[in-house]
């Protein structure tokens, strides 16, 4: 690699830092690539040299997509969901070629969704049961709690209660599954106030659990930069291991030192009152998405999930 080419790997990565970049994304880098190496060879040498610097811009898109696809930590400033702008408002007919795939059905949309680039989780569990946050507290006094019926491509949800205060509200929009780990709506009848949603929006959505194709192969091997966590705000937020999404535990934490120690309530899925888990030696790091892992020192629970790390899905804040 050329001292010009580092340079521009860099300054790239500096500014893509916590950029999302979905799959599209990198199949249309990757076009571009070969494109624009096609036509730096036809350019003067002066226009070679910027055909050159923008063909390596795509490349390092499309190299740095896996790093760079969720943003960091508590400074999360995501951009507006994907949707259409001011100056053009397409109507329901004009969404075919947004909502391409299968029609949703419960066993393909159960789990835990990230809106792309907008900082909402939201979770469809079995049997109707929905709910969304931007605050981390999904699976905690979520923001927005009802249930969901579906009919051909639309999903119906009908909103029970949660702190944004939309309880009676019913919320509906079309929905597609275009390939396994990827869901698409478009709100048809958006919820009032502080609800998600306008007339007509879009939302590009990536399951985290069970995870979707960014996720499967996720993993730590060879970062660097561990160190001892000993700041807990650090850990505010929604984390994510390997999974289908399902609570299995709820309990009470606390940090002392570089050590977590997780104590289950009796309202526990899977665990009993007072069960700990303590995890020592507890390690952090920012590599464009934040992490971290540790040793088990106690696991009363038994519990599976304890020798697995953690990365952390970013929100936006309430």
């Amino acid at each position: 690699m050329s001292s010009i080419e580092e340079r521009l790997v860099r300054d790239i990565a500096a500014v893509t830092r916590g950029v999302v970049v979905t799959d599209s994304d990198l199949r249309d880098a990757q076009a571009a690539v070969a494109e624009r190496i096609g036509n730096v060879r036809q350019q003067d040498r002066r226009r070679s040299a910027v055909a050159v610097a923008a063909a390596a811009a795509a490349v390092v898109v499309l190299l740095l997509g896996l790093a760079a696809y969720l943003t960091i930590g508590g400074d999360d400033k995501a951009a507006p969901p994907a949707g259409p702008g001011p100056s053009s408002t397409p109507s329901i007919d004009n969404h075919a070629s947004f909502l391409t795939g299968n029609a949703p059905t419960p066993d393909l949309i159960e789990g835990i969704w990230r809106l792309d680039n907008g900082g909402v989780l939201m979770r469809f569990a079995s049997p109707d049961l929905v709910s969304w946050d931007r605050g981390g507290r999904l699976f905690e006094d979520p923001s927005v709690q009802g249930r969901y019926t579906i009919d051909g491509d639309t999903i119906t949800i009908t909103v029970d209660g949660g702190p944004a205060g939309c309880g009676g509200q019913h919320i509906v929009m079309r929905a597609s599954v275009p390939e396994r780990g990827a869901m698409r709506f478009v709100f048809t009848e958006p919820g009032e106030g502080p609800c998600n949603g306008a007339k007509d929006e879009r939302w590009v959505m990536e399951q985290v659990l069970p995870p979707g194709p960014v996720f499967t192969d996720f993993h730590f091997a060879g970062v660097r930069g561990w160190q001892l966590l000993r700041d807990p705000t650090r850990l505010h937020g929604t984390w994510a291991a390997v999974g289908r999404g399902e609570q299995v535990d709820y309990g009470d934490w606390e940090m002392t030192g570089s050590r977590i120690t997780l104590t289950s309530r009796p309202d526990s899925v899977e665990c009993t009152a007072n069960d700990r888990l303590v995890l020592g030696d507890v390690e952090f790091v920012d590599a464009g998405t934040s992490a971290i892992r540790s040793t088990v020192q106690e696991n009363t629970c038994d519990a599976a999930w304890a020798e697995a790390s953690w990365f952390l899905i970013p929100q936006g804040h309430n």
